[in-house]
């Protein structure tokens, strides 16, 4: 599933930075004050439960969920079990996927295949919220025939490739916005800036991480690693086609994890996942968020969509996480 993905993702970047954690000196109370949470929520952590809450939303088309919980073992032996799983290839919901290397090329794209109804949609598009495309890209998809699926495939590889390139040359400066027509459109780069400042909750540990995450391209740091995906997933039916930012850093004994989705063709607008491996002298205190934008739950009655949202993705992180302390604990 979508977090099943995030944690994949995150893990298999993260996995070469724990190699070198240091014994943790603090004890996970201290942790959990400083993320935030109450006197209650911490005793429920420190009893081995798991601790879920909403995070407070940034605009009407957020979808976001937060979770806490202790694993007593190391960050390095809960990461290596977590890749142990080889999540991404093992997702039944993941078609295909690849690595964007250096500036990209349009052959990083070779294994992204369109189905008929996929080519057909996208010969297809207009403005609103069917397909997440730009007014440009949407002229030049209409100009295909979508009897010609080999030729749509070949325009999604291109607007994909020029969608990583323009991000990774300017950052989230250069996302254009979707036409959702009528002349409307979706500022996802606004979402995820806002998204972004959330991550000051990791300051004391990671202290130029959220700062390198806002500025990127141009504020680089040392400590910092970046990888760029494209994924292909089967949605309940649907082909949806992402493009992946995973960001990884460790400043001494902490380490933490964003995966950026900045642009997702269908079904949701862009997502901002953040993990964070808290060593502690009881173990690793992992404190988890994501901040997933939709127009779906925006509107009349998208209180009750973010609700009913939240309970559907706290049910699937809870079960998630449970394998992997499980598994971590062996």
């Amino acid at each position: 599933m979508m977090l099943k993905r995030v944690l994949a993702l995150l893990c298999v970047a993260a996995l070469p930075w724990f190699a070198a954690a240091v014994q943790a000196e603090i004890h996970a109370d201290e942790v959990l004050t400083d993320v935030g949470l109450s006197a209650e929520a911490r005793q429920q952590v420190l009893s081995g439960e798991f601790f879920t809450g909403e995070l407070p939303t940034i605009s009407d088309r957020d979808l976001s969920v937060a979770s806490v919980f202790l694993v007593k073992t190391s960050p390095e032996k809960l990461s290596q079990q977590l890749v142990a799983g080889n999540l991404i290839r093992n997702d039944p919901q993941v078609q295909s996927f690849g690595e964007f290397t250096g500036s990209g090329h349009l052959s990083d794209l070779a294994r992204l295949h369109l189905t008929d109804n996929a080519a057909k949609a996208f010969a297809s598009a207009q403005g609103g919220s069917a397909l997440n495309l730009s007014t440009t890209e949407i002229s030049v998809f209409h100009a295909l025939s979508p009897a010609a699926p080999q030729a749509v495939q070949q325009q999604l590889h291109k607007v994909l490739l020029s969608r990583f390139q323009a991000y990774q040359a300017s950052g989230l400066a250069a996302l254009t916005p979707y036409d959702r027509g009528g002349g409307s459109s979706t500022d996802v780069a606004g979402d995820l800036h806002q998204a972004t400042e959330t991550v000051r909750t990791f300051k004391k540990y990671v202290p130029h991480f959220q700062q390198a995450l806002a500025n990127y391209p141009q504020d680089g740091h040392p400590g910092i690693k970046h990888k760029f995906y494209w994924l292909a997933y089967n949605i309940d039916g649907t082909m949806t086609y992402v493009l992946t930012h995973s960001m990884v850093a460790t400043d001494g004994a902490a380490r933490i994890a964003v995966q950026r989705q900045y642009y997702v063709s269908t079904g949701y607008n862009v997502e901002q996942a953040v993990v964070g491996l808290l060593p502690v002298v009881e173990g690793t205190v992992v404190v988890y968020s994501n901040h997933t934008f939709t127009d779906q739950v925006a509107g009349f009655g998208g209180s009750a969509k973010r609700n009913i949202g939240r309970r559907v993705m706290t049910g699937k992180l809870k079960q998630i996480f449970e394998t992997a302390r499980q598994n971590a604990a062996e």
